[in-house]
């Protein structure tokens, strides 16, 4: 805990004391950070910085209507709090608060459709990791407002999500990504906000014509599906490069080439299995080696 000195200081020294004390306890966990950022706020009433900060802690662990007031004191404190105002908005966006929302984006200075519900307005391409406390996985979305993106790609099943689910996500870039000749920012997820109707499925795929693939993808995506070839999309990156602008070289372990690990987001199970019994029958040289369901449809991790 801060030490005690006699001398006399003024309500902005003993807050930045407790502020800078309780940003030392932030990788410790527990209540102790919360409790010295309280303190901070109530040596000096005016300053924002410990309002931001406490609102920023509640932030990552999830407690939503607690980072929402945290940030509207900072705000209230300091109105062109751009931090602040993001958080707010984010948070306002877990609760499904969204006169809040709006009112934060529009403050930070975000352009929106009008309207008083949901926001719906597609912000283009996104890169998000999903995986966090796993392999940091990084998956293709698309944003739906500042703090959502729904998932575009099939993710692993460890990551604990799953083709279309909606995501909350963080404002701080962490790291870049190319899509088409194109940079996108990645976005850590901060949790689930909706979860898809699409479940995940693994399926081991043995074949020495590999460009007949091409027309099960078509045929799963046809019938509402989506494919991922985990064999050649999934490239496993260190924590620098995966947070970083650019990469250093690694060493990439040779692809295999009659066997293929693909991941499948479907709603119906046996729809599934007969699109895959077809694709099979017209082309008996492949074989199903593998299949099952790895990630179930609406659970929340």
């Amino acid at each position: 805990m801060p030490r005690r000195h006699s001398d006399q200081r003024s309500d902005r020294e003993r807050s930045e004391i407790l502020n800078r004390y309780a940003q030392r306890l932030v990788h410790r966990g527990g209540e102790r950070e919360l409790h010295w950022y309280r303190r901070a706020a109530q040596a000096d009433p005016s300053w924002a910085a410990p309002w931001f900060n406490l609102g920023l802690a509640h932030k990552y662990r999830g407690e939503w209507a607690e980072s929402l007031q945290a940030n509207r004191a900072a705000l209230e404190r300091q109105g062109d709090h751009a931090g602040a105002c993001w958080n707010l908005g984010i948070a306002a966006t877990a609760l499904s608060d969204w006169s809040s929302a709006r009112e934060a984006w529009r403050k930070y200075g975000v352009g929106l459709p009008e309207g008083e519900g949901p926001i719906e307005a597609e912000l283009g391409a996104v890169a998000l990791r999903i995986d966090l406390d796993g392999s940091g996985e990084v998956v293709w979305g698309t944003r739906i407002d500042p703090a959502r993106a729904r998932i575009l790609n099939v993710p692993l099943p460890d990551s604990g999500h799953r083709y279309h689910d909606i995501v909350l996500h963080d404002g701080a870039v962490q790291g870049t990504r190319k899509l088409q000749g194109h940079e996108y920012p990645v976005f850590n997820a901060l949790g689930l906000w909706q979860a898809s109707a699409y479940a995940t499925y693994e399926a081991l795929i043995e074949t020495a014509a590999p460009d007949t693939l091409a027309a099960l993808v078509e045929r799963v995506r046809e019938s509402g599906g989506q494919v991922e070839d985990w064999t050649h999309t999934v490239r496993y990156l260190c924590q620098a490069c995966s947070e970083a602008e650019q990469e250093h070289e690694h060493p990439q372990e040779p692809a295999a080439h009659t066997r293929f690990h693909l991941g499948i987001a479907a709603t119906d199970a046996a729809r599934l299995r007969g699109v895959l019994d077809d694709w099979l029958s017209a082309h008996p040289q492949a074989r199903l080696l593998e299949f099952s369901r790895a990630f179930p449809a609406d659970v929340t991790p």
